[in-house]
């Protein structure tokens, strides 16, 4: 048996008018407590319409003498305030009218009927204005309802002075018993609101605090990893290693840092790399390359992942050129004499999350190897690229002549040193005309 079945046919159309009337007056921009607060409060008015017109029907039906017909005005004009309040969407005057009737139909209809045995119990249905307006509106809103209920019931009780003894005995008798039953009922239900209320003040407080750390766990999470790493990392637990065809690596060594941050406090040393990997950061980050990671004063990027751009090379040039102009600036480094060795490669390589609790984002592959070994082999102030880095680079850069390099595992591999941008840089060579074309 299917667990959402479709109500037949003839039951389609009452609950759709059902849902229209506990729809009325919504607008888009409300927010979930008060579109609640609305479908109450017709609720509430729907149901005090019914339920009065039913009363006096069936006062109608046992005494055809007793003057209904103007007693149903009341119900049936809280009936229509319904079809207003589906145009106007105006809570307020829509909840003073609805209450104020249900107020005056035990009153008007009291007037009407006189001292007979259908007034009895009248009192009563003036109870629907509080307790509507506590579901409703809230606890505060209800109380001026509440208060005008028990002074109408009161009035009510002493209005019937003409009446013998007896009878006003039974009036006063009856009213009492439906103010302190009401009150009752009232307080009950103003106190249980009221603990749901702050109940629920704690529970969005929590979900607030909650979000918050969510926040910041997202951003130190993206202060580790790359922006797509971190996502696919949040939507599952699997290894994520991928590989890139095309991508460009770089290593920047310090030279002697150590050396010369001997004569320093620990945490001046800490605090002048901090300085400069933060400014090699912000530099990375306007090149569109990533920061992979430090190695003590060693700093890695690569470029050709993820969205980076397409001339990935271009970016890692511009980027090792503005790390050394960084390094120049005295007031930058406290009038220390920085210089940095770079080292350029390109080609395939794999990436991925090591670890678990503790994890990492890093690269393996032949290209970061090279890389790391230009820089670690490189002189001070100089960037040295691979051959593949000089193919995509030599139009738009100015490079020294190649050397012969002998690195560790390599053997003697061509070197080329990267001097800056071209002025003028040249034309990408134009493709030859087909035959067709020709």
């Amino acid at each position: 048996m299917p667990a959402h079945r479709r109500p037949p046919p003839f039951l389609q159309s009452p609950l759709s008018l059902v849902r229209r009337i506990l729809h009325a007056g919504s607008r888009p921009q409300d927010d979930e407590e008060t579109q609640l607060g609305k479908s109450l409060l017709n609720l509430a008015s729907a149901l005090f319409a019914a339920a009065a017109l039913l009363w006096l029907a069936i006062c109608r039906g046992l005494d055809a003498s007793l003057p209904v017909a103007a007693a149903a005005v009341i119900p049936m004009l809280a009936a229509l305030n319904i079809v207003f309040f589906h145009r106007h969407g105006r809570q307020a005057p829509y909840a003073g009218t609805q209450f104020g009737l249900m107020l005056a139909f035990p009153l008007v209809t009291r007037w009407l009927l006189g001292p007979t045995a259908a007034a009895v119990g009248l009192p009563l249905w003036a109870a629907l204005a509080p307790a509507g307006a506590l579901l409703s509106l809230g606890v505060a809103e209800s109380t001026p309802w509440f208060v005008a209920f028990l002074l109408l019931t009161a009035l009510g009780s002493l209005s019937s002075v003409a009446d013998p003894a007896e009878t006003q005995n039974a009036a006063t008798f009856a009213a009492l018993h439906i103010v302190l039953v009401s009150a009752v009922l009232y307080l009950q239900l103003r106190f249980a609101l009221g603990r749901r209320g702050k109940t629920r003040e704690r529970l969005a407080d929590a979900h607030r605090q909650l979000r918050l750390e969510q926040e910041r766990s997202e951003r130190l999470l993206l202060n580790i990893l790359p922006a797509p790493i971190a996502a696919r990392l949040k939507d599952n637990s699997v290894t994520i290693a991928d590989g890139h065809p095309e991508a460009v690596v770089m290593f920047a060594d310090i030279v002697d840092y150590t050396k010369l941050a001997s004569g320093m406090a620990p945490a001046q040393v800490f605090e002048m790399l901090n300085r400069i990997f933060c400014r090699f950061d912000e530099l990375a980050q306007q090149h569109g390359l990533e920061r992979i990671k430090t190695i003590g004063d060693g700093y890695m990027v690569a470029g050709g992942l993820h969205a980076h751009p397409t001339e990935a090379q271009s970016a890692m040039a511009a980027l090792a050129i503005d790390m050394q102009a960084a390094l120049r600036n005295h007031e930058f480094t406290d009038g220390l004499a920085l210089e940095v060795r770079i080292g350029i490669a390109s080609g395939p390589v794999v990436a991925g999350v090591v670890g678990r609790g503790k994890f990492i984002y890093d690269l393996w592959g032949d290209t970061v190897n090279l890389a790391y070994r230009l820089c670690t082999e490189g002189e001070p102030s100089v960037i040295q690229c691979d051959g593949r880095t000089f193919e995509r680079l030599h139009d738009a850069f100015v490079f020294a002549k190649p050397i012969l390099l002998l690195l560790k595992g390599k053997g003697y591999v061509p070197v080329y040193r990267l001097k800056s941008p071209r002025i003028f840089a040249a034309p990408p060579p134009s493709r030859p005309r087909s035959s067709k074309a020709a």
